[in-house]
């Protein structure tokens, strides 16, 4: 394998940042928790810290620390049927351990249920814990794909109110100019997030999923800020080079594989080397390219977050599926990893579809393997291998008979 030596400086960049927001509640600064498509260009243009529980708890995922955490929550009296996401950030909070030295105390939360319906329930958790305010962005949820009019009205209006509520606690109104910039960085940051991601259609990818799975961390909770644009120009600059001298992220590529849902955060690394074994790379999926969608323009940013919140994230299957088909041909991938994931239903109640129809249109095969993003009690990691190797040796037979 081929290591990213930008991509070394992400420890370093999320110390920093978990350091930044303890500072900043020391300093008396307000700290704001947020799930991840919340508008965080609104929170810095208010000079606001924006902290993100997803992340918190994807971090104890990959550190391992979920089966020290999760069962604090369940002592609480949430099952296990519920996402591991929550179970690992409360039971974190119940115990006062952490990776990130814990996360300072919200003044305020801020959340949709455009992403799923667990996270405004994790919130409610937060805030009855915490004793602090919190905003629901309520979107509706619909089977189209045509403009609503009356739901971006309500959606948009919504954000006007968020916009209000963020004046208040501050104390000062939203500086426009103030906002343009934190756009504008947001912007080209995400740009530069695009290139990364597009990089990976070049034979063989200088990059895999799993490096992008590393890396997504500043584009989720730095976007809109300086760090997040010099961190990525630079990976950018590395990645252009690669591609330039024909260097893999993994020796002997053989086959390109597209990752479905999110990353199964505790096995990143065992995964990671038991594909690259097999020259396997994978090369997109559809989770990292969340954040290529996220730029807004200056001129009426809030229309852009509505159009988001009500179209971006409220995917329909046949749009899905068109989604897949078109990454099948523009990755020339040769097969499919769907993570049926036990705590993100929402996203995998309709992997068996989409695996049949994708299969269907374009002939590329796809295998699903039964986990979850991070408690590793659900799931046997010895079980995803042996699928893995049965799944490489059909597209072997297949090959051959070709």
């Amino acid at each position: 394998m081929q290591p990213i030596e930008s991509l070394k400086q992400i420890k370093n960049l999320q110390m920093d940042y978990y350091m930044s927001a303890h500072r900043a509640k020391q300093e008396g600064k307000l700290i704001a928790y947020l799930n991840v498509f919340t508008p965080v260009e609104l929170l810095y243009a208010m000079d606001i810290f924006p902290i993100y529980p997803e992340n918190h708890a994807a971090v104890i995922g990959v550190r391992k620390a979920t089966k020290d955490l999760a069962p604090a929550a369940e002592a609480m009296g949430y099952s296990m049927d519920l996402c591991s996401y929550p179970r690992c950030d409360i039971g974190s909070a119940k115990l006062g351990i952490s990776p990130t030295w814990g996360l300072p105390k919200p003044d305020l939360l801020v959340t949709s249920n455009a992403q799923c319906g667990t996270i405004p329930k994790w919130f409610e958790a937060l805030s009855r814990m915490y004793d602090c305010p919190m905003v629901l962005i309520d979107v509706p949820q619909s089977a189209r794909s045509e403009p609503d009019r009356a739901a971006e009205i309500y959606v948009r209006s919504q954000l006007e109110d968020l916009v209000r509520v963020l004046e208040q606690i501050a104390g000062k109104p939203l500086d426009q100019d103030r906002l343009r910039e934190v756009i504008r960085l947001s912007g080209e940051a995400t740009a530069l997030w695009t290139r990364i991601l597009e990089a990976a259609a070049h034979r063989p990818a200088p990059i895999t999923v799993f490096d992008q799975f590393i890396s997504m961390a500043p584009i989720v909770s730095q976007r809109g800020t300086q760090v997040a644009l010099d961190f990525y120009k630079a990976m950018v600059e590395e990645l252009e080079e690669r591609v330039r001298n024909n260097v893999g992220a993994i020796d002997n590529e053989r086959y390109r594989f597209y990752w479905d849902n999110l990353p199964i955060w505790p096995e990143l690394r065992p995964l990671s080397l038991f594909l690259a074994e097999r020259g396997i790379s994978l090369v997109t999926s559809i989770y990292t390219w969340a954040w290529a969608m996220l730029a807004v323009q200056e001129e009426d940013p809030l229309t852009d977050w509505t159009r988001q919140y009500l179209y971006t994230f409220n995917l329909h299957l046949e749009q899905r599926v068109g989604q897949y088909v078109e990454m099948a041909q523009r990755y020339e991938l040769d097969g499919f990893l769907f993570h049926s994931n036990r705590s993100c239903k929402w996203l995998s109640i309709d992997i068996p579809e989409v695996r049949r129809m994708v299969t269907e249109r374009i002939g590329v095969p796809g295998v699903i393997l039964e986990a979850d993003h991070n408690d590793p009690r659900l799931y046997s990691l010895e079980s995803l291998e042996n699928q893995i190797d049965s799944f490489l040796e059909l597209l072997a037979s297949k090959k051959g008979a070709a």
